[in-house]
């Protein structure tokens, strides 16, 4: 294994932009801590502002884009390929779809010798046509030309074993997957009725919640429709948008424009930590067509909000038995319904069928950071 200053296994994390410095939140640290040498490869052009890495990680800048881009990927490759050459890492750990197809790629070709993709999510999950065949193909060369592969969930590995992505047995989850949760992040958190006076709301409103990137596959036309069906039940019921919208796989100019001036919605455009929408929260809506193990579930339950999901890929890992309530993928009415269900029986500031123990102990960030930590040694 290459060693940094002849002393510190150097690791080389590949991931397509900055954003996604969210899914390594505090794990390049403990692997500094641990003796690692860390540097990352990413697509640094940070418009939107978001995301920020663990201090101490040497960062280098690659033009990745998310969506196909043949020549853009092509000069993508030959720059990780000279990266790898140039600072010679005894492992890559490549996540992401586009960091993850080019990073294991340039990896092989360079004959890294332990070569991480990290299986974030199946995007051809929710895509038709050419695209789907594309995308599968891509994800599959990249679990093939890979040393090892960590799925984000278990049910994520079943999916990529069920569509012949890779044999049976050889994909891994770390402790129950994704990154873990970091408890830290939600100390010190207002009350309810602070964090709606924060936010504009009114104690008796029902607020029905959603975080994450604002596109359809994260299914932001159904979150609209079951509002709408709730809005006929419960006039008091109100709607808070944490999130921003996204070039690829736009959610629609009608929906945009009624997201940002509709007077029973409240958008924002982004909260590097949302422990206080949580907290004005009566439910998290997540109809997400499919995920890799969101971290949005988890921390919505570990401030003691319930969870009315649709039961996609990685999502069904995320929310515990007891704290939610799961409903076929594309059913808006049985979204709406459950709402209405709901409302009454809202969370208390501690509702004790949350366990916030609950909660950590299932996703425990040192459990996962220590097997990955086993995994590249």
């Amino acid at each position: 294994m290459t060693e940094a200053a002849g002393t510190e296994p150097v690791v080389l994390y590949l991931i397509t932009s900055q954003i996604s410095s969210i899914f390594l939140r505090g794990q390049l640290a403990y692997l500094q801590e641990h003796g690692f040498h860390v540097e990352l490869g990413a697509n640094l052009d940070n418009e939107d502002g978001v995301g920020s890495f663990d201090d101490g990680v040497v960062l280098h800048h690659l033009r990745y884009v998310r969506e196909p881009s043949p020549i853009n990927d092509l000069v993508a490759l030959v720059a990780t390929v000279r990266l790898i050459r140039s600072i010679r890492p005894g492992i890559v750990n490549a996540s992401t779809p586009k960091a993850g197809l080019i990073g294991s790629i340039a990896a092989w070709l360079c004959r890294v010798p332990k070569r991480i993709y990290v299986v974030r999510g199946l995007r051809y999950e929710t895509a038709g046509g050419a695209r789907r065949a594309i995308f599968r193909a891509t994800e599959k060369l990249a679990m093939r030309v890979s040393t090892d592969v960590i799925f984000n969930s278990r049910s994520l590995r079943k999916v990529a074993e069920d569509d012949g992505l890779i044999a049976r047995g050889r994909g891994s989850v770390l402790g129950n997957g994704g990154n873990g949760l970091d408890t830290t992040r939600f100390e010190n958190l207002p009350t309810r009725h602070e964090a709606r006076a924060t936010h504009g709301f009114l104690d008796d409103d029902y607020v029905i919640g959603f975080v994450g990137r604002l596109t359809k596959d994260k299914g932001i036309a159904d979150l609209l429709a079951a509002y709408d069906l709730l809005l006929d039940r419960r006039h008091d019921a109100r709607l808070l948008i944490v999130g921003s919208f996204e070039r690829g796989d736009p959610v629609g100019e009608e929906a945009m424009e009624r997201i940002d001036n509709d007077s029973h919605i409240l958008h924002v455009e982004w909260m590097s930590n949302p422990g206080s929408a949580y907290k004005a929260m009566d439910v998290l809506c997540f109809p997400s067509y499919r995920e890799g193990l969101p971290n949005v579930p988890i921390e919505a339950q570990y401030c003691g909000v319930p969870v009315v999901a649709y039961a996609v890929t990685g999502t069904v890992d995320a929310v515990l038995e007891g704290n939610g309530h799961f409903v076929p993928a594309g059913d808006a009415g049985a979204l709406a319904d459950c709402l209405v269900a709901l409302a009454g029986h809202r969370p208390t500031e501690r509702d004790g069928s949350l366990v916030d123990d609950e909660i950590a102990k299932a996703f425990d960030q040192r459990i996962v950071w220590e097997r990955l930590r086993s995994a590249m040694t």
